[in-house]
């Protein structure tokens, strides 16, 4: 409760900021940033990461998950000739940091940043999740695992303007530990795993509870207003703030059928109808297996 009280305030307070507190004068010269994304394949379950650019600085929100995404982010950062002053996780699952040790080792010294309460898990699952999945996947992962630090202050700068992150929410993982990175300058969200756009989202660690929590963040991130949304898995190409519309109603629309199907296959088929165009599927399968299973 008190973690949601604070994340409650935390938007409150930026929806003050971007609202009252921004200078007119700055709009009329343009925004100082802006955002350059890379979106991995199916292969990759359309992990993003995303680039906040500025005239001499790149914060990195999410480092990839595999080596190939994970270079040709570098590779990118490389050629914008820019100080890349840090990356920050979103959260601890590792399709969104197993590629970060990649930027790293071209970036030396980059200090990468979790929440301290995604740290905590990081450091309990993460070594023994990247083994497993090194084994079975040698040649899509690195080497080695970055040592992340814990965030230092949810108020950081790119290049002096303000970016903030709003910490641990409910999203795609069991508990609240998905935050998302809010820009007032561009009225723009870098939302990790609370929004899934094009695919369809992972509910399988999502309890109803949880699901129901989920709606709140998708609530909390729609009270800012922004104008852009970045999602954290996605195959469509738009950025639109309607992805917070659809994920919310994605969220409903799996809870109603969940409470009406016999069993999972009924839930699968539901949802399929519902929404037959989205990529991804085995995460609605991998969604309706779990959820039936504790009905």
């Amino acid at each position: 409760m008190k973690r949601l009280t604070t994340a409650k305030a935390a938007i409150a307070a930026l929806f003050t900021l971007t609202f009252a507190g921004l200078n007119p004068a700055a709009f009329a010269a343009g925004p100082k940033l802006h955002l350059e994304e890379v979106v991995a394949d199916e292969a990759s379950i359309y992990t993003v990461a995303v680039e906040v650019v500025g005239p001499t600085e790149i914060l990195l929100w999410d480092g990839q998950f595999h080596v190939a995404d994970a270079k040709r982010l570098a590779d990118q950062i490389a050629s914008s000739g820019k100080h890349l002053k840090a990356i920050v996780i979103s959260h601890p699952d590792g399709d969104h940091y197993d590629g970060a040790s990649v930027i790293v080792e071209r970036f030396p010294g980059t200090p990468v940043y979790m929440t301290a309460a995604a740290l905590e898990v990081f450091n309990r699952n993460a070594e023994k999740s990247f083994k497993n999945a090194k084994a079975r996947t040698p040649d899509l992962l690195p080497d080695s695992l970055v040592t992340p630090q814990v965030l230092p202050s949810m108020h950081l700068t790119v290049d002096g303007e303000p970016v903030e992150v709003i910490p641990d929410l409910q999203g795609d993982m069991p508990t609240k530990l998905d935050s998302f990175l809010w820009i007032p300058s561009l009225r723009a969200i870098l939302a990790g795993d609370l929004i899934f756009s094009g695919v369809h989202p992972y509910l399988a660690s999502s309890s109803e509870k949880a699901r129901a929590d989920w709606r709140e963040s998708c609530r909390q991130m729609s009270d800012l207003h922004p104008l852009i949304v970045v999602a954290g898995h996605k195959k469509a190409a738009d950025d639109s703030p309607d992805v917070l519309k659809f994920m919310d109603r994605y969220i409903a629309d799996f809870e109603a059928a969940r409470m009406q199907s016999p069993d999972a296959a009924a839930l699968v088929a539901a949802m399929t109808k519902k929404y037959p165009d989205l990529a991804l599927p085995r995460f609605l399968q991998t969604a309706a297996n779990a959820a039936y299973a504790t009905k």
